[in-house]
């Protein structure tokens, strides 16, 4: 199991950068999970076609409970919003978020972790990657 973790941190680590927050001293000793995204087949770089699209979130150790909220920030001077998907509960170590991207570019997609998003400042770790979107 250890050997299968190890492997799957490097894969992920080849295809999306995921960067785990420091957790705050004040919480409880819960370890920080690690947030990867599955983007692609590993055959390539992620890349999209304009549409829709949807972006998973992995959450490592499984069976880590909690939330994440998904970010897609468009594309610097784009003229087109971020897109927000809310706090969506961890269901079998993964939550899904489905994107319109409706602009061409390198999107930036972050991926934020709260045991609890009631109360304030709820995101313990974060993971951040980017998603190139064609026309």
């Amino acid at each position: 199991m250890r050997r299968w973790l190890v492997s799957l941190a490097m894969v992920v680590s080849m295809m999306a950068v995921a960067t785990p927050a420091l957790a705050d001293s004040s919480s409880s000793s819960a370890p920080t999970p690690l947030l990867s995204f599955d983007l692609s087949d590993n055959g390539g770089a992620p890349s999209v076609s304009g549409g829709v699209f949807n972006v998973k979130v992995d959450v490592l150790p499984e069976g880590t409970g909690g939330y994440v909220r998904t970010v897609a920030i468009s594309p610097n001077d784009s003229g087109v919003p971020n897109l927000v998907c809310r706090f969506r509960a961890i269901n079998d170590s993964r939550v899904i978020c489905g994107f319109n991207f409706t602009v061409p570019g390198n999107w930036t997609i972050k991926a934020q972790y709260a045991p609890d998003p009631t109360v304030p400042n709820p995101v313990t770790a974060v993971g951040t990657t980017v998603l190139r979107v064609g026309s």
